[in-house]
């Protein structure tokens, strides 16, 4: 558990470097509290938003995208240093872990969009709906590719990120 205690004593340390050995399994701790988070607020959430009318057949799930939005925000300000660290480790510069942020911000505000005029489409929201789908294709290729850069080795000299860490 060295590694949740590292990560989280340097959450706002954007300097250095980190191996693999304590990135990848703080991300995985991380990413399973998502999913529990994630689950148990957002089943909540949604029986909350259940039309309890004849009159509402569409709830208005605003709320619902808020509480993912947050929930979304903590994540990255949780992996936002470990990830700089990271990349510093493979000679990178920190920039690269912030590619995925443009397109996840379009995705969220581009749905949010569309939930909050579903019952009244708006004109253009057919295409707005295909902008969203071929950003999150985006998305995920981008993802992928940090996914990569973060699982490169570590360089075994120094960097301009300072020493090797320790094996």
């Amino acid at each position: 558990m060295e590694f949740l205690g590292h990560n989280l004593g340097r959450l706002v340390d954007f300097s250095g470097r980190d191996p693999r050995r304590v990135f990848w399994p703080y991300v995985g701790v991380v990413i399973l509290l998502l999913m529990i988070v994630m689950g148990a607020g957002n089943m909540i959430a949604v029986s909350l938003l259940i039309p309890t009318t004849v009159e509402q057949d569409f709830p208005d799930l605003s709320g619902l995208i808020l509480l993912m939005g947050v929930e979304i925000v903590a994540v990255v300000a949780l992996l936002a240093a470990a990830v700089a660290r990271r990349l510093h480790d493979t000679g990178r510069r920190a920039w690269w872990g912030l590619a995925p942020l443009p397109f996840l911000a379009f995705g969220f505000g581009g749905f949010y969009i569309l939930v909050r005029n579903f019952e009244t489409p708006f004109p253009g929201s057919e295409i707005l709906l295909f902008a969203i789908f071929f950003n999150n294709l985006l998305y995920l290729a981008v993802l992928l590719a940090l996914v990569v850069l973060l699982s490169q080795p570590s360089q075994a000299m120094v960097n301009r990120y300072g020493a090797a860490p320790e094996a």
